[in-house]
Order: structure tokens, then sequence, then C-alpha cells
């Protein structure tokens, strides 16, 4: 059955030796892409059999349901349009892993390209949307707030809420800090959820690292700020739209990278 494939496609898809045969790099891009394909079979044939309008499997960051999201769909329904939508919120790389693997349709969110495996780059296509800085944030009660030109070597001394050790945004912040020669801030409480993360800081005194849009959002309430650290540079979060680029033509994709286009044309006039 190995030979037959490999005369299939062409190529040698193992290393054999003495020690047994192992996949070349042929071979694990076509085991990677066979099992795509699979995933991506197997939802059509649900699909087909269910006899109804099609579900768009869509992966994203927890932050982005907050506005970004919502804005698409309300522009889907005011269509009347019959797409259906399975959302699957997680950390970049899962998404993204997800994606390659065909358990996702599109996925919409950050991404870090210098963290992401090369094999899977060329297969992805990337349009951007949206981007936003990362700030850090607290209750407009807050005593920083009064104060101008904060150093980082002071952010320390006060107590924080932070998502998990591997959080992009959390990464960034304690980079920053380490870059500077500063103890990085040991959390009072860690909290992976980003809702849950405004509402901590909304009603606690205590510091959070979050993405500037969020804090327009009706779970902040009009009660969160950014603070005023001249010297800490947090990147810019970039937004975009991803899918396999074999599938970017699909009438669905296609819809809905519209109607997030829309909404986010609509975001960067307000920002």
């Amino acid at each position: 059955m190995l030979k037959d494939l490999e005369y299939a496609f062409g190529v040698p898809l193992v290393e054999r030796s003495v020690r047994g045969v192992a996949l070349n790099a042929a071979g694990l891009l076509a085991l990677q892409r066979a099992r795509s394909g699979l995933a991506s079979f197997d939802h059509l044939v649900s699909e087909l059999t269910a006899a109804q309008s099609p579900i768009l499997r869509v992966g994203t960051n927890p932050a982005l349901a907050f506005q970004m999201l919502p804005a698409a769909l309300q522009r889907l329904q005011s269509r009347g349009e019959p797409l259906r939508l399975r959302v699957q919120t997680g950390v970049v790389a899962d998404m993204l892993q997800s994606l390659w693997d065909g358990e996702l349709d599109c996925y919409v969110g950050r991404v870090d390209w210098d963290q992401m495996p090369q094999m899977m780059v060329p297969t992805l296509r990337h349009d951007p949307l949206i981007e936003t800085d990362l700030v850090v944030a607290c209750s407009v009660r807050h005593p920083l707030t009064t104060r101008q030109n904060i150093s980082i070597s002071e952010l320390s001394e006060w107590q924080w809420v932070l998502p998990p050790i591997t959080s992009n945004n959390r990464v960034a912040l304690e980079t920053e800090f380490r870059n500077h020669g500063i103890a990085v801030p040991v959390p009072n409480t860690e909290i992976a959820d980003p809702a849950g993360l405004l509402i901590l800081a909304r009603e606690l005194d205590v510091l959070i690292c979050a993405p500037r849009f969020t804090l327009d959002t009706h779970i902040a309430g009009g009660e969160l700020c950014a603070l005023d650290i001249p010297s800490l540079a947090l990147p810019l979060i970039r937004v975009g739209f991803v899918t396999l680029a074999e599938h970017r033509n699909m009438a669905a994709l296609q819809l809905l990278w519209q109607v997030l286009s829309e909404a986010a044309e609509q975001f960067r006039a307000r920002d």
C-alpha cells in the first residue's frame, strides 16, 4: 500500500534504513494534508445528510466575541443569510492547528508568524482586518489613574490579574518587563476568560494587560482606562481572517469575510 501511495504521489514518502522506515518531509506533508482532507470530507458528509443550511466552523480568540463577531453576525442577520456558524474559542496555536487539521473552516484572530511551523505557512491565506494596541489598564478609581508618565519599575508594586502563562498577552507583558531588567509581575489571580479579566479589573484595584478595544465593551462598562506608561512598548495586536488557501473561495467563507470586513471598517472609523 505504501508503494502504491508513493507511485500515486510520484515521490518517496518514507526514508528506509536498516532500522526501519520513517516519514520524510514529503510523507509528513502528505499525512497532514490527508488528515485535513478527511476531516473536511467528514464535515461535508454531515452537512449533506442534515438537509439544512451549511455550518461554517469558525475559530476565534475569546476577546473578539465582544465586538467584532457580534457586529458581523448582525449584518448576516439583517440580510437574511441562512449561514450557520459553529464558533470555537481558544489560544492562537490551538486554533491554527485545528484549521490546519481540517477541524475549522476559518480562524479570526491574531497570528504569530514567528511561532508557526514553517510547513504550515504556505498553506494559509491571511487577510488583515483590524489592529489595536496592548495596554495596561485598571479601574477608573485606581490610584494610578491620576498619574502621568508612570514608570515600569513601580508597576510590580501593585496587585495584578493576568491570563495564564501561555497567553500571548502575558508573554508580551513579561517580555517587556524583562527587557527593562525588571522582575515580572506576579499575579494575585490568573483567569483565562477575557470577560472575567475585565470584570475583576472593574471591581478591584488591580492592573490587567488587555487589547485596548476591550476597554470600550459593555463588560468594561466605561469603568476601565489605559494607563500612561511612556516607556512600556507593548506590541500591536493585528487581527486577521485566516483560511486554508484552497478553501478561500468557498461561498460561505466569502460571505463571512465580507461582513467581518464591514465590521472591521466600522471599528476602525470609531477607533
